[in-house]
């Protein structure tokens, strides 16, 4: 069994992964791909990215962030 660890943008890049990201505030969520956030923030660890977040609908900060398994694989 192995572990992937997704500390970074470039991390849900190379293992296929996307992000959710819901505001505590007003629940308003968005659902990016892994190269829509490498695309803005680099190798830039995801911890650092969550305390930069702030919602474009209400303003707030302090989102949380989930990371998305891949889609399975079509053989």
């Amino acid at each position: 069994m192995s572990t992937k660890h997704v500390r970074t943008a470039a991390d849900l890049v190379r293992f296929g992964c996307g992000l959710k990201v819901e505001c505590r505030n007003c629940g308003h969520v968005l659902t990016l791909e892994g190269y829509e956030v490498a695309r803005e923030a680099g190798m830039v660890p995801l911890r650092e990215i969550e305390r930069r977040l702030k919602c474009s609908r209400c303003s707030s900060k302090g989102a949380r962030m989930v990371v998305l398994s891949p889609p399975p694989s079509r053989n």
